[in-house]
């Protein structure tokens, strides 16, 4: 999400809007963007349909314990990058969409674990060969 962050005048300036969606409430989302200074908009999805309607998927049991996703978490404590306790699905994979002003999906990126996630700047080079 920092990397969002630090990078949202760029998005502007590439004329995309960011847009989130979590799984939270309006307060508990409100909560999470003033805690770590998220300057967009959040959709909130308590019962996760557009995560359905974007064919997100969702971790099995099993995956919790992969050697990667250990390996990635152990990584992010390292780095200081500290969430809390997990709350809402904790299954449920995060995504990356480019859409278009006519709705077309022109970019994807399906999560394979929580903590894959495209780097901002593959967002970005994205967006401006759209634009």
């Amino acid at each position: 999400m920092a990397q969002l962050r630090d990078k949202s005048a760029d998005f502007k300036k590439a004329g995309g809007w960011v847009v989130l969606v979590g799984m939270g409430p309006p307060k508990e989302s409100g909560e999470f963007l003033e805690k770590f200074a998220i300057p967009f908009p959040m959709v909130c999805d308590p019962e996760r349909k557009l995560y359905d309607a974007y064919g997100l998927k969702r971790m099995g049991v099993l995956d919790f314990l992969s050697p990667t996703l250990a390996l990635k978490s152990f990584s992010a404590v390292a780095e200081g990058n500290l969430v809390g306790i997990p709350e809402g699905d904790v299954k449920q994979l995060a995504g990356a969409f480019i859409i278009d002003s006519s709705g077309y999906v022109r970019f994807r990126h399906l999560s394979a674990d929580p903590a894959d996630f495209p780097p901002a700047g593959d967002l970005l080079a994205a967006l401006e060969s759209i634009s």
